[in-house]
């Protein structure tokens, strides 16, 4: 790429170290026109090595992005192979089969508790229905014993109607 360019710099370079010197001075005397035209040469080699530069580094760029999207692109598949295999291990076998078992026992216990809470429950509104009963059987003699010592079940008195037990 650069050798072009470098070749005829060099060139030049020797050109102009080989020249005759003039009497008395530093200058040198060269041949204007082969000067010329290897300046020239030194010119169109560097245009060209520059777009050629600018050539392999947009394609380096357009190569480097095709990459990382080739890279992106097998991580995604890494990943997804990752979480295939990680499903289908034995391990995860075992996982899954000990969270069915710990799911039934759940299950088992929560229904075994409710017919124990039911249980519970029914126990104590049977002793709130007995204790009910027998305050019922008792404001029963209660009403009839004053029933009995006031006459109230004469025509002349109107007392609350009587609930039959």
């Amino acid at each position: 790429m650069a050798e072009r360019t470098l070749v005829v710099l060099s060139t030049l370079r020797d050109r102009v170290s080989g020249a005759k010197a003039v009497p008395m001075s530093a200058s040198c005397m060269v041949n204007r026109a082969d000067t010329l035209a290897l300046i020239d040469q030194a010119i169109a080699a560097l245009a060209e090595d520059t777009r050629e530069a600018e050539r392999i580094a947009a394609t380096s760029l357009e190569t480097l992005e095709r990459a990382q999207a080739e890279a992106a692109q097998i991580i995604r598949a890494a990943e997804e192979k990752a979480v295939f295999l990680a499903g289908s291990t034995p391990v995860m076998e075992t996982a899954k089969a000990k969270a069915a078992e710990l799911e039934r026992r759940s299950i088992l216990e929560s229904e075994a508790l409710r017919r124990e809470a039911d249980a519970y429950v029914d126990a104590r509104i049977a002793s709130f229905e007995a204790a009910l009963q027998k305050t019922m059987g008792q404001i029963h003699t209660m009403r009839e014993r004053l029933a009995r010592r006031s006459q109230l079940d004469d025509n002349e008195t109107t007392a609350l109607p009587r609930l039959s037990l």
